[in-house]
Parts: structure tokens; sequence; C-alpha cells
């Protein structure tokens, strides 16, 4: 094979990995169809139940995320930062965890890389 041939085949590969990962973040039958879903990377997995909790009485703190078995999660990231929530709000979540430093001390420090409203 020549080599613009080469170049053609893996432009084709990327064109269709680019278009499975950006198809991957549409919203799917969710809990409230009205409700939005905020993608940022892959995997989108919003599979995780999570409650909002407002921590800003302790010093540091701000919202946090509770899983259902109790542990804390103090999230970070794009989708994070342009969610709107509120304390109390169920939310389902995807996330990864990172090393970023933890000014609240009270969970785990992830990025945020999917979160929709489940109330």
């Amino acid at each position: 094979m020549n080599r613009t041939s080469i170049l053609i085949r893996r432009a084709a590969a990327l064109a269709l990995l680019g278009a499975g990962l950006l198809g991957s973040c549409q919203k799917k039958d969710g809990p409230s169809p009205n409700s939005p879903t905020i993608c940022v990377g892959y995997p989108p997995a919003c599979g995780t139940p999570a409650t909002v909790r407002d921590l800003s009485g302790l010093d540091g703190c701000g919202k946090v995320l509770e899983l259902a078995n109790g542990q804390r999660l103090e999230p970070h990231g794009a989708a994070w930062s342009t969610f709107s929530s509120t304390n109390g709000q169920r939310v389902l979540i995807g996330f990864t965890p990172t090393q970023a430093a933890s000014v609240c001390m009270v969970g785990q420090p992830v990025d945020i890389i999917c979160i929709q409203s489940a109330n």
C-alpha cells in the first residue's frame, strides 16, 4: 500500500471513533425526560446515585456528593462546575478519582465526568 491510502484509512478510523465518542453523550431515557445530562470526556456513565450535601458551614468546604453507602466525594471538573445543584438534590453521576488536594478533607476528591438530576 502506498502512504496516501494508509493516511486515508487512519483518518477514517479516527472519524469513526470521534463520532462514537460524541454520540455517547447524548441524553438517553433517564429518570426525568427534562433533566439535562452533562458529559465531559469518555465514558459518560451516569449510573452512580448520589445526594448533594452543602457543607459550606465547614471551613474550606462547599457542596459535596454523598453516595448511598455514606461515602462522600469532593467533586471537581467541568461537568460539576457547569451543573446547578441544590442541597439534598439527588443526582446520578459518573466519576474518576483524582489526585487533587482536598481543602475540605471530608471525602475523596473526584473528577465528575457525567452528572444528571435524578429528581
